[in-house]
């Protein structure tokens, strides 16, 4: 570990302490936090782009659809995640679909021996490794990247397909408003330089370190580019900036409230697919659910 990741670490803890000791609120402190990661990471990996090129912007026929599932041993996949999956077999559209786990990703993927290595150690999470996977893969291939608990309710629609990149922005839905953008749905196509530079400062982080910062690193790497890189802030603005709210109706507890059909209709008219989750409580009678019918594969 560096002097400089050593600092900031420390430097971390200490005033996100002050600030809770002297009352400042959740948000508070996580955006305070927020300015610390994205001043560290424009410092000390936002050079690895300098003067990098933009390339030409190619497409693959057909495109694909990247996911990723890997059972731990022992695991079987959760219902509601086979019905994600099938979900995006169902309004896939013009695209290919390939969902990878731990034996093909070799097949699709140049991810560095650091970057395997690091993930074989622990010292990279599953989280954190698909972060770098799905980057790889977009910058090797283009396409979409869909994580696997997406449920898509419908194609996607023509202006993001036509995007060279594209990402969900925070709204006002989530629990963690510092994290800036999100994830879980990516559209870059071959050539993209906000795809590539992002993947470039995240390889190039695990390169020097073994512990990840933040939960949302990953996201605020992304806020270090858009801000502080001339080239990655014109393309960003350019990108239309579209809101997460309407792909989270069923975060948290929404997924585990009664089914209303006129309701679903209601969410499906608002958005292509619905971020959800197959960590739930054990034990607990979840019929007629929006859980249980997902689950069931009836929508």
């Amino acid at each position: 570990m560096s002097y400089s990741r050593r600092l900031i670490g420390s430097y971390m803890k200490i005033s996100v302490l002050i600030m809770r000791l002297i009352g400042k609120g959740k948000n508070k402190t996580d955006f305070f936090k927020e300015k610390i990661l994205v001043n560290y990471f424009t410092r000390k990996y936002l050079p690895v782009i300098e003067n990098s090129p933009k390339k030409e912007i190619t497409v693959e026929i057909p495109e694909t659809i990247w996911q990723f599932w890997d059972n731990p041993a022992g695991k079987t996949t959760p219902e509601i995640v086979k019905s994600a999956i099938e979900s995006v077999e169902k309004f896939k559209g013009n695209f290919e679909h390939k969902i990878l786990d731990n034996s093909t990703i070799e097949n699709y993927a140049d991810l560095p021996g650091y970057v395997l290595d690091r993930f074989k150690k622990g010292q990279i999470d599953y989280t954190h490794f698909s972060d770098l996977l799905r980057l790889n893969l977009l910058k090797n291939h283009g396409g979409i990247w869909l994580d696997a608990t997406a449920y898509m309710t419908d194609f996607i629609p023509q202006y993001i397909v036509n995007e060279d990149f594209f990402v969900f922005l925070t709204g006002q839905r989530t629990d963690f408003p510092y994290s800036f953008m999100q994830n879980c749905f990516i559209r870059a196509k071959k050539g993209s330089f906000l795809c590539d530079a992002w993947y470039q400062i995240c390889v190039e982080y695990w390169k020097n370190e073994t512990k990840k910062l933040d939960y949302f690193q990953h996201q605020l790497m992304f806020k270090s580019l858009i801000l502080n890189y001339s080239t990655a802030k014109d393309l960003f603005n350019k990108m239309p900036h579209k809101s997460e709210d309407e792909i989270q109706q069923l975060v948290g507890n929404n997924l585990l409230r009664k089914f209303d059909a006129n309701e679903w209709e209601r969410i499906k008219s608002t958005s292509f697919f619905q971020k959800i989750t197959y960590k739930v409580a054990n034990g607990i009678d979840y019929s007629d659910t929006y859980f249980s019918k997902l689950s069931e594969g009836k929508l």
